[in-house]
């Protein structure tokens, strides 16, 4: 029988409050997409993709940081700070100067931790059944609000122009500051990690995480071997090997290395770079790109473009989710992050061939929502918190969730440069490149083996439950 250290009533609060939260920082992901051409002629050429680049340095350097850093402090001093934090960034990017605007999303990409806090959380209060299901729905948030927000967004680009999506978003953080304050439960001393946080290491691996995901920024736009490309790399380069060292000279390092190098742990990062440099950047960006290309592609406005392509993916995948969850606590996370692999190979190597046809493509972007949104996020954004060491358990969430940043700067990196060629052949071969990326992460997955879990593990107040095995 499944025992929780919360009532039913307390899971509800703490999964909405736990979703509000998730939702001030994917509301102003996914709620930009619809916006991209109107941000760039109000901002300057290119203006979408220099706002992402800070966006996703920032949600990389606070999770292999903060997340981490909550191990010693708590989980919900830090998840409140982020959303504060938050709040003041979506503010900033109501700025009709590019430079603040950057500095708005910044701050905004940290908020990319309240998935690793959130995951944290729940394995500590829930179990069983009941893990799976929330697990489903908080990964479910992570593709807008069953769509109804791309198409919202849509509707205000259209009306109001894309600073209205920031208004809404500021309320949406404020409301996660209040959910998250009243509703999360305190965190108690005897679940703190002993010891004190290893700050130099977690420079180094910040400059490390950062550093790949500018070179792979710079690398994919300016040329890989130019100089600004060549010096990240260096930068990187250097703060991994200061992190090796430093990891050896302190008692209780930022990232344990030795676990690290496990098959537990490091097939996980390089899975999570690669699906999300592949099949995440079709919707984030190619997708939107084609619906809006009146040369190559439809020829869309931003409302058609969210309700054809966008909203039908995040529909299904809020519908499903949740069952995906159950289905992984039965047969395992892993198995189920496999078969979405493989599945969503199939639905883009089908765009690819039907890449002509409008209504192929809105049928496939509804398969993609339960290959891809559905079967692939919610195992993904579990396993970080699944798969971590015991020792140090904020430290494996944490390189999991960076590297999303780190995937989408190489999708960046790849897909800017293709869909900005023009070509007829333009959005096929997007698709295509996605095609062998996605085969590359089906390969590294079958070297991730999965942890065996405990039976039983201790919450924050204290009480044993049952947690979901592989």
């Amino acid at each position: 029988m499944e025992t929780d250290s919360l009532s039913r009533r307390q899971i509800v609060l703490l999964v909405t409050a736990l979703i509000f939260a998730v939702m001030s920082f994917s509301l102003n992901a996914t709620m930009l997409s619809p916006a991209v051409r109107d941000i760039n002629e109000e901002l300057g050429p290119g203006a979408f993709a220099a706002m992402s680049t800070p966006f996703y340095v920032a949600g990389a350097i606070a999770n292999v940081v903060l997340l981490r850093w909550s191990d010693y402090i708590g989980r919900k001093r830090v998840l409140i700070g982020i959303l504060v934090l938050c709040c003041v960034g979506t503010v900033l990017c109501l700025s009709s100067s590019l430079p603040i605007v950057m500095v708005g999303r910044f701050l905004q990409g940290a908020s990319n931790i309240t998935y690793g806090l959130g995951f944290m959380i729940l394995r500590a209060r829930v179990s069983g059944a009941t893990f799976g299901v929330c697990c489903g729905l908080m990964a479910s948030i992570n593709g807008g609000i069953a769509g109804g927000d791309a198409f919202l967004a849509g509707i205000m680009t259209d009306a109001f122009g894309y600073r209205s999506i920031f208004l809404l978003t500021t309320v949406v953080g404020l409301a996660a500051v209040i959910f998250a304050w009243r509703w999360v439960p305190k965190d108690e001393p005897g679940a703190r990690s002993e010891g004190r946080m290893d700050w130099i290491g977690a420079v180094f691996i910040a400059l490390s995480v950062g550093g790949l995901t500018m070179f792979m920024n710079n690398g994919g736009h300016g040329g890989w071997t130019s100089t600004p490309a060549l010096v990240w790399l260096a930068v990187t380069g250097g703060a991994f090997l200061a992190l090796i060292v430093s990891n050896n000279r302190v008692p209780d390092p930022v990232v344990g290395l030795k676990y690290i190098r496990s098959r537990e742990a490091w097939p996980l990062i390089v899975v999570t770079i690669l699906v999300v440099g592949s099949f995440m950047v079709i919707q984030a960006f190619v997708i939107p790109s084609m619906a809006e290309d009146p040369d190559s592609g439809f020829g869309l406005n931003a409302t058609m473009t969210a309700l054809l392509f966008l909203t039908p993916a995040a529909v299904v995948q809020l519908a499903t989710s949740p069952f995906v969850g159950r289905l992984a606590v039965r047969i395992g996370f892993v198995t189920v992050l496999r078969a979405g692999i493989a599945s969503t190979i199939v639905v883009i190597a089908l765009m690819a061939v039907f890449a002509d046809n409008k209504w192929a493509i809105v049928a496939l972007m509804v398969v993609y929502g339960i290959t891809c949104s559905a079967v692939i996020h919610t195992p993904l954004m579990s396993l970080g918190v699944l798969q971590a060491s015991d020792d140090a358990p904020g430290a494996l969430p944490g390189l999991a969730n960076a590297s999303y940043g780190v995937g989408f700067s190489l999708g960046f990196a790849w897909a800017g440069p293709i869909v900005g060629s023009g070509t007829d052949s333009t959005f096929q071969q997007a698709f295509w490149t996605c095609v062998a990326i996605g085969v590359i992460a089906l390969v590294f997955s079958f070297v991730l083996r999965p942890k065996p879990l405990a039976t039983e593990a201790v919450s924050p107040g204290g009480s044993t439950a049952p947690l979901p095995s592989h």
